[in-house]
């Protein structure tokens, strides 16, 4: 039998050699833990290409404001909430939301400037405003306000009409290419020669210069 004296000398050597396995064990399991607790990429990336499939991503306020008097939001519960009253159809996606859309389009007929930018804000209750500016150069030299109300008179590809309030005549006649780009047919009662897209814009355009005017009931 070896003598205590050497047992005991190897003692510390294996409780060294215990203790660095243990801690080469909890080395490699910790890494995995924290990887499996922290790394939520792949997660996040699922969830974030469904939501923008969806359109359930978080926006702006200036995307979701309307600045009509409501928001976006309930304007889009009411007129869901009376289609399914009425029996009819949701509204059509591109229209259950407010949405501002600009371009450049042609000088309307009798009007002195070589083109003009025109912006329309589509609102979920049916109204719409737009502000025309009348451009020289790269001037604008005046300023033309509408509103009134949209009317859907086609479905495939959908297609409104904006009609001026108090007037019986659509002011423009429109075509949503997709959801984000409008084709005009008709503006100012006269047809393009060439085609004019009005493109959606990122911030809602509420037209404030509009908002001390009387609010439109929209049938």
């Amino acid at each position: 039998m070896p003598p205590l004296s050497n047992f005991f000398a190897g003692a510390p050597r294996l409780t060294l050699a215990v203790l660095a396995m243990a801690g080469l064990l909890t080395a490699c399991a910790q890494p995995q833990e924290s990887a499996q607790r922290y790394d939520t990429s792949r997660e996040n990336t699922q969830r974030d290409a469904r939501n923008q499939v969806l359109g359930e991503g978080p926006r702006a306020a200036s995307q979701i404001q309307l600045g009509f008097g409501e928001t976006a939001a309930q304007n889009a519960q009411a007129a869901e909430a009376g289609a399914g009253a009425s029996g009819a159809s949701a509204l059509p996606r591109p229209l259950a939301e407010a949405r501002s859309f600009l371009g450049t389009v042609p000088c309307p007929s009798g009007m002195a400037c070589e083109a003009a930018r025109f912006v329309v804000t589509l609102a979920p209750s049916g109204e719409w405003r737009s502000r025309t500016m009348l451009l020289v150069g790269n001037e604008t030299r005046q300023t033309l306000l509408g509103q009134g109300c949209w009317d859907v008179i086609g479905s495939e590809p959908l297609r409104i009409a904006l009609v001026e309030a108090n007037r019986e005549t659509s002011m423009a006649d429109m075509t949503f290419v997709n959801g984000n780009t409008l084709r005009v047919n008709m503006l100012n009662g006269a047809q393009p020669v060439l085609e004019h897209r009005l493109t959606r814009q990122a911030d809602l355009d509420p037209i404030d210069e509009l908002k001390d005017r009387p609010a439109i009931t929209c049938a």
